[in-house]
């Protein structure tokens, strides 16, 4: 059971590979620095994706079923599966189908339908409305956002 956890001894490593204490005992799992160096980066896309599906990025939370229902009105029947996997298939769909803005206008009117469910919290519980500002604001904050994408759509059809 021992033989999996390894005392590691700072001022014994090599000095390219040494940490200092301060980061080691932050993570003393990581040794060597040349595992930040192949850590792949973050895509364009998929800070894109990630936006899209962790909704305190995004102000609203898209199920599978809201993305199923989204490749529907695109044109195109996707399976169920991982949130992240399908919004990656619909965008693919969409620039093969050359339709990226039909899909981030489908995006747009679902964050839309959402604000207006929020909205309607806030009528029928104004207590909440604090907190449901926050949501709203993230919401419109996305929308923002899409829009930014359509132009650069048009930005880069061109080039």
């Amino acid at each position: 059971m021992g033989a999996f956890f390894v005392k590691i001894d700072p001022n014994t490593l090599q000095q390219g590979e040494a940490m200092k204490q301060d980061d080691l005992m932050k993570n003393p799992f990581m040794t060597n620095m040349k595992f930040l160096q192949q850590a792949p980066e973050e895509t364009e896309f998929q800070k894109i994706l990630k936006i899209l599906t962790v909704p305190s990025k995004s102000g609203v939370y898209i199920s599978r079923y809201d993305l199923k229902k989204m490749g529907t009105l695109l044109g195109v029947d996707i399976p169920v599966r991982d949130r992240k996997e399908m919004l990656k298939d619909l965008f693919i769909y969409a620039k093969q189908m050359d339709n990226i803005k039909g899909f981030i206008d489908i995006i747009i009117d679902f964050v839309n339908y959402r604000i207006s469910q929020y909205q309607d919290v806030i009528q029928a519980f104004p207590r909440s409305e604090k907190m449901m500002s926050q949501w709203i604001k993230k919401a419109e904050d996305l929308i923002q956002f899409l829009e930014n994408m359509k132009k650069e759509v048009d930005i880069y059809k061109h080039l």
